[in-house]
């Protein structure tokens, strides 16, 4: 018996929420052919094309089908997504407009206007389609979960804070409003209600490797890393595949000071998850950063045999271990191979130049520093490693691009009126920094040895001493910059701000670092700036009544991973009270001292704005 049409469309619509979209179009397409103009069909087919991808053939399949039904809601929504992922956005908000005009009580249409609002930016208009919006569905804690999207994206934390609190009276257990709620908390650095409110997120149900990062990052910042530490635990089990919950959980196992293997973890979740690249990496990576490199041979030998895919990065990881075993001949081929393939890979070009560095090749160095820097010529690693290549073969570049003298720049950061003198005011903000400094060992993955740092964007904290630090910072960092010369040709020169003084720089990042009785920071250098910083809060009587090095920075030693003996081109001694500016592709370091004081300061890195 042949089925009848409604049979024949219950069909179709149940291949589509199967997610069998190619036989759902064909038999959509069947039918059609049998009655041309039913709508229903003509519906399906345009959202079972769509769902494939196949957006041009989509936006006709709409098209024919509002030709026949022009009023009708659903497909002028389904159009408009379509003419959306098209990049047509005038015909999509145009397709929304009609919509709302044609069901002005219907909450879906008004939902549909506000999200494309939002996702273009334009805030006003989304604001008012909202508003809208939340009279018709006020029981909805996703319409109050948007109100508050478009409020924080329009600057106004309050009334986003506002919208979950309104939302969440009326739905107490919307785990996804909840999760809102702390998101915005955080963001307005509430840190402990934060976590409260990831808290009852997860209670209601939310769950995502996200919810777990983020409610430990909250803990971590209300200062209790135990707590952190336990949840992106909690987290990592319940996620095992996720790479960077992963990597969180052994960051604050390892920063807690607690016992046991901090990759114990990561560990079994690579292990149970052998095709899984990203946990392998991630663990290779970590045991060489823990110095454990003869484990993190053997890890990517296990790797491998478990059927562990090739991915560039564990190919590069694989090129690496060869020159540590001695096969330096293989390696460099492997390397030469994963450049050709992977020429847009970063990290590639990265491991190569270091590899080549350390294999005592710093022409061929040289050569592949060159080739990526035409694509990013601001790479700042890159730029580091072509300085080394440079001063290796004893070319004069060196100098042009590192200029020790010239660009390091130490200047005072000025005291500003409401305090007496130098001392006041850095003995007050002394005592603020210390405060946050949360962590009972050294970060896992960054250059502080004997010591602790700060979690997250110093400057994004609520405390009125902090706000006047980075406003004096500003005022030091624009005075700086008023005496470096034109030179559009230089990659740090060249990137100099024309309003240094107002929004012609930006954060890139700020931090505190605390060093103990002989800490230090590994040779190093930033890549995510442009100019970089060291500004000293408290100095130990020996370093700043010493006579030798120790505490001091210095400039121009390259990181010890690439083992060369190569002694700094300048050292600076601190004085509390002072900046020291430099390009973030400089390497630079600090030498150990010996105090029962410790050594205090804060580090930031600056980008141009473009």
């Amino acid at each position: 018996m042949t089925p009848t049409v409604p049979q024949q469309l219950q069909q179709a619509q149940l291949l589509l929420q199967q997610n069998r979209i190619e036989a759902c179009i064909q038999s959509c397409q069947q039918l059609l052919r049998l009655v041309p103009n039913e709508i229903k069909a003509m519906h399906l087919l345009a959202s079972a094309l769509q769902k494939s991808g196949q957006l041009e053939l989509a936006d006709k399949a709409f098209t024919d089908a509002l030709r026949i039904a022009p009023k009708t809601l659903a497909l002028l929504l389904g159009h408009a997504r379509v003419l959306r992922d098209l990049g047509r956005f005038t015909q999509a908000e145009r397709a929304l407009r009609k919509a709302v005009k044609l069901g002005p009580q219907n909450a879906g249409a008004w939902r549909a206007l506000a999200l494309f609002l939002l996702h273009r930016e334009q805030l006003i208009e989304a604001g008012r389609a909202v508003t809208k919006l939340l009279k018709l569905a006020k029981g909805d804690p996703a319409s109050w979960e948007l109100a508050a999207a478009i409020a924080q994206k329009r600057g106004d934390l309050e009334a986003a804070l506002a919208y979950c609190r309104t939302g969440l009276k009326g739905s107490p257990k919307a785990p996804r409003l909840h999760y809102s709620q702390a998101q915005l908390l955080r963001q307005d650095c509430d840190f402990g209600g934060a976590a409260d409110a990831y808290g009852k997120a997860r209670h209601c149900g939310f769950d995502s490797p996200d919810l777990y990062r983020n409610w430990a990052a909250a803990l971590l910042d209300a200062g209790d890393i135990g707590a952190a530490y336990q949840v992106a635990k909690q987290g990592a089990g319940r996620f095992p595949g996720h790479a960077l919950l992963q990597r969180s959980a052994a960051h604050l196992h390892f920063s807690s000071g607690e016992p046991e293997d901090p990759l114990a973890l990561l560990k079994n979740a690579a292990a149970a998850e052998p095709v899984n690249a990203a946990l392998w990496e991630t663990l290779i990576q970590l045991l060489k950063r823990l110095d454990r490199h003869d484990e993190a041979s053997s890890t990517l030998t296990h790797a491998r045999q478990l059927g562990c895919p090739d991915t560039p990065g564990i190919l590069a990881l694989e090129a690496l271990d060869l020159a540590r075993n001695g096969s330096l001949r293989e390696s460099m081929g492997l390397f030469e191979a994963l450049l050709s393939r992977f020429p847009e890979q970063s990290s590639v070009s990265h491991d190569f130049a270091m590899q080549l560095l350390i294999a005592g090749e710093p022409d061929r160095a040289e050569q592949v520093c060159a080739q990526a820097l035409q694509r990013n010529p601001f790479d700042q690693t890159m730029l580091a490693y072509r300085g080394t290549a440079w001063q290796l073969l004893g070319d004069s570049r060196e100098h042009w691009l590192m200029d020790y003298e010239r660009m390091v720049v130490p200047v005072e950061v000025p005291v500003p009126a409401e305090f007496s003198d130098r001392g006041a005011f850095f003995a007050a903000l002394r005592e603020v920094i210390e405060s946050l400094h949360h962590s009972n060992a050294q970060p896992l993955e960054q250059s502080v040895r004997g010591g602790t740092q700060t979690n997250g964007f110093l400057f994004r904290l609520k405390h009125p001493l902090l706000a006047t630090l980075e406003q004096q910072i500003r005022v030091a960092v624009a005075s700086a910059i008023a005496s470096f010369p034109d030179d559009g040709r230089h990659p740090f020169w060249g990137r100099r701000p024309a309003h240094p003084r107002g929004d012609g720089m930006t954060f890139s990042g700020a931090w505190s670092v605390r060093l103990r009785d002989q800490g230090y920071h590994a040779n190093h250098i930033h890549s995510e700036g442009w100019m970089s910083s060291a500004l000293y809060i408290a100095l130990p009587d020996e370093v700043q009544q010493g006579e030798g090095t120790e505490g001091h920075i210095q400039f121009g030693a390259p990181m010890g991973e690439l083992g060369l003996d190569l002694a700094p081109c300048r050292v600076l001694k601190p004085a509390v009270g002072t900046l020291v500016l430099f390009p973030s592709y400089m390497w630079h370091g600090t030498l150990p001292f010996y105090s029962e004081q410790p050594r205090i300061s804060v580090a930031f890195d600056l980008l141009p704005q473009p």
